[in-house]
């Protein structure tokens, strides 16, 4: 009877000695989820061996180095946004799109603008596409010896990349790769509530700041997602210390995630204006230079890449490429991860690249042919 309601004296201990070590273990991690947020060092990113090909006011054309032998003679280039650092197309030896592309034998070429200060508060994207992105296309055929190249535009670096594409029939522009790159901008999630909002006026905020700090960006785009921005960016390592597994990929997605830079007042005013607000780019309406930006005259094979869970640039805008472009060789491929899936984690490196690297291939010059 005693025993039926009574715990015995052996599993009163076994129950103690459980409680002990799980405080025991609690605090040990709690003390490294500290000691990792104050006093560890940030790992090194954007390691692959590279040079500077062109140099243009504090932007760079890399140049990454060969690590087998050069199959294909269609260089590719890497366009990435003018928000945070384009590192995390190289971010860690063994998930970096970089360096899985140059080992599968591909030329492989990145567009870094650099770090924006108060002298190019006045740059728009006509600066952009026309002194940055078309000098760097040609020197990028040129160094590889090829009339084509392809070009992978990351986020808004694919929507710039659609500004060039459609302007520039030199060199040609065989490929063309969007991640997660939005180019109709309706029904845009979160920014619609924000961006198009009666006293949202990109104007005002342009004359007030001219140069948009780099924490304004910050703060914006960790708004869509503040839960998951915040908190969850901590309860993850923590989680990763209690599981014991390696802290090196937090400590690198960490490292790009805070590593943002200002954002140029003129292009800012333009962004939000012309794209979110009027969604100018599928009406043909932007016009650089005195020439408009015809999305119809872009006939390069296309490969269109989203996240299924994206809340920065929603599936259905990037997928808007396969109805207004004018090419006939369209693919499109949707993976069941966020804005940085595409290029960050396991999926990435073991789904991603290999079909990014494969659909190239099959539309890539062989060096022998």
């Amino acid at each position: 009877m005693a025993d039926d309601i009574f715990i015995k004296k052996d599993s009163a201990i076994q129950i103690g000695e459980t409680l002990a070590k799980t405080g025991q273990d609690w605090w040990q991690s709690t003390a490294r989820w500290l000691e990792v947020l104050a006093y560890d060092h940030k790992p090194s990113t954007g390691v692959s061996a590279k040079e500077i090909l062109w140099r243009k006011n504090k932007s760079k054309l890399y140049h990454y180095q060969p690590t087998s032998e050069r199959i294909y003679r269609v260089p590719v280039l890497l366009i990435y946004a003018l928000i945070n650092k384009p590192y995390v197309m190289d971010l860690t030896p063994g998930s970096s799109l970089v360096e899985y592309l140059v080992k599968e034998g591909y030329d492989v070429y990145l567009l870094d603008w650099g770090e924006f200060q108060w002298e190019d508060r006045e740059l728009t994207y006509s600066d952009f596409v026309f002194d940055y992105i078309a000098p760097a296309a040609r020197r990028v055929a040129r160094n590889a010896g090829s009339t084509d190249i392809s070009i992978i535009g990351y986020c808004m670096g694919g929507t710039m990349s659609t500004l060039y594409a459609s302007l520039f029939n030199k060199p040609v522009l065989r490929n063309l790769v969007y991640l997660a790159a939005p180019i109709d901008f309706a029904d845009a999630g979160a920014y619609d509530v924000w961006l198009r909002a009666p006293g949202y006026d990109p104007d005002r905020i342009v004359d007030a700041m001219e140069l948009i700090p780099k924490g304004f960006m910050d703060w914006g785009t960790r708004m869509l997602n503040p839960v998951g921005n915040y908190l969850g960016t901590y309860t993850r390592l923590w989680k990763t210390i209690e599981e014991d597994e390696d802290e090196h990929f937090w400590k690198v997605l960490n490292k790009w995630a805070t590593d943002n830079i200002n954002f140029p007042g003129a292009a800012y005013r333009e962004w939000i204006r012309d794209f979110y607000q009027h969604n100018k780019l599928i009406k043909n309406q932007i016009t650089l230079r005195g020439r408009r930006v015809q999305l119809q005259r872009i006939k390069a094979n296309l490969l269109a890449l989203v996240g299924t869970r994206d809340h920065i640039a929603l599936p259905h805008q990037t997928a808007a490429a396969l109805t207004y472009l004018g090419g006939n060789d369209k693919t499109y491929l949707e993976y069941p991860v966020g804005h940085g899936g595409l290029v960050i984690g396991t999926l990435a490196r073991d789904q991603v690249f290999p079909d990014i690297a494969a659909w190239l291939a099959d539309r890539s010059d062989l060096m022998e042919d």
